[in-house]
């Protein structure tokens, strides 16, 4: 984080007294304060979480199986066919 961000959210936890010495020792040892400290190890833990689901990784045999499966497809049925003619629906703001 830069110094030029604006915090404008606030978030809080509990903890025991045990994790937050062990927090607040390890913070000073890395020259933070113990907000800062948790949240760069939360937000790097939170960019690996979505890294690691963000790609699925296949072994060469879970490959073929897949590609095997999906050229095995059954054909749509009519239910499905009706579903998929329906509109799609409207995109929500981000």
């Amino acid at each position: 984080m830069t110094a030029t961000m604006l915090k404008d959210a606030r978030m809080e936890l509990k903890t025991t007294s045990d994790a937050k010495e062990l927090l607040t020792k390890a913070a000073l040892l890395d020259g933070m304060d113990v907000s800062a400290f948790i949240l760069s190890s939360a937000i790097a833990k939170a960019r690996r979480v979505l890294t690691e689901h963000a790609s699925l990784s296949l072994t060469k045999e879970g490959q073929l199986r897949l590609v095997n499966l999906i050229n095995a497809a059954p054909e749509p049925t009519p239910a499905m066919r009706e579903l998929m003619s329906l509109p799609d629906l409207p995109k929500a703001p981000v």
